[in-house]
């Protein structure tokens, strides 16, 4: 139990000094070391078939490639397929930054979250639940756009594509990032919720990112929980340290025994609830919403507050290390 004391002090001061910046999703670590935790569960027949998939994907030369640092190209075939696997993951945030036609097909902003309902108090329930203003739909049904899915809908579709035999490789390359990376999404508490208010948020508060945590937000502060880190041997090594504690590796293989997304979202949903909008951002919305006024900007958030938020950040990596190993052997 030590080690992982150790592992989750480290992990939570780099949370700390991450927090200023502007992120997507988790973080290019945080959605890098689920991505290792996951490929040291595949056999290695798996690895090697999902990494020439990957090299099959329609942007591999722009996006994996030409992204390649010089120290992985000269390392061992072993270090790049796993960098390659990696880098699938953080993928879908890549396509942002793509010019309008490519990103057009390949950007799905609404795939990376669902806004289950947190009501700040009864009145707001009674009167902003009546007509929802999000789409809570647990899976797909006939007639609805694709371009519009929340994520438990585009899981359900990427999964459904992986294993249909008449998709073409290039594309499956492209469902499997998107796979990847929702997986790891789901596990994130402010990927499955918003905060819904009758005067300051009655569409929602963007899974916590319209509140202000001195230069970021309570949504960035999540995201970068993981670390900030963007050198291969360091995420690896967080990865394999999140692996190989005895407690996370029980709590991981628990973990691969529940395999509905819907489930998933619930974990995140019930931990958004009990963690992430404690009493103090609570009472601060409610008295913009008593007073009509502007809410206010948290200068930051208690150091308790990112210790245990940091620990359960490491506990979610590990459930969704296991479960996307899951995945990929049920698709592959």
């Amino acid at each position: 139990m030590k080690r992982f004391s150790l592992l989750t002090a480290a992990l939570t001061f780099s949370a700390l000094l991450f927090a200023q910046l502007p992120v997507q999703a988790w973080n290019f670590a945080g959605h890098r070391i689920i991505a290792s935790i996951a490929y040291d569960q595949l056999e290695p027949a798996v690895q090697a078939a999902m990494v020439e998939l990957l090299k099959q994907h329609p942007r591999f030369e722009q996006d994996f490639q030409s992204g390649m640092p010089d120290v992985i190209k000269t390392a061992s075939p072993e270090i790049q397929n796993r960098w390659i696997f990696m880098r699938a993951a953080t993928w879908p945030d890549i396509t942002r930054s793509f010019d309008e036609t490519n990103r057009e097909k390949y950007h799905h902003s609404t795939w990376h979250y669902i806004n289950q309902p947190i009501y700040l108090d009864l009145a707001s329930e009674q009167v902003l639940s009546r007509a929802l203003p999000a789409n809570i739909a647990t899976s797909i049904k006939a007639g609805d756009d694709r371009l519009q899915f929340n994520i438990l809908q585009a899981l359900e579709y990427c999964v459904a594509q992986m294993k249909n035999p008449a998709v073409s490789q290039p594309d499956k390359a492209v469902y499997l990032c998107w796979i990847m990376h929702l997986t790891g999404d789901s596990h994130q508490p402010l990927h499955s919720s918003a905060l819904f208010t009758k005067q300051t948020f009655p569409e929602g508060d963007r899974g916590g990112n319209s509140i202000r945590i001195g230069k970021s937000n309570l949504h960035s502060q999540w995201d970068g929980l993981l670390g900030n880190s963007f050198k291969y041997s360091d995420i690896v090594g967080q990865a394999v340290g999140i692996a190989r504690d005895p407690a996370m590796k029980q709590l991981g293989e628990h973990a691969a025994q529940q395999m509905n997304f819907s489930a998933w979202i619930d974990e995140s949903h019930a931990l958004a609830k009990s963690d992430v909008y404690t009493p103090p951002i609570l009472e601060s919305v409610k008295q913009s919403d008593s007073d009509r006024s502007e809410l206010k900007k948290f200068p930051s958030l208690p150091a308790a507050y990112y210790q245990k938020a940091g620990t359960l950040a490491v506990k979610r990596a590990a459930q969704s290390g296991w479960r996307l190993a899951e995945v990929i052997k049920s698709v592959q």
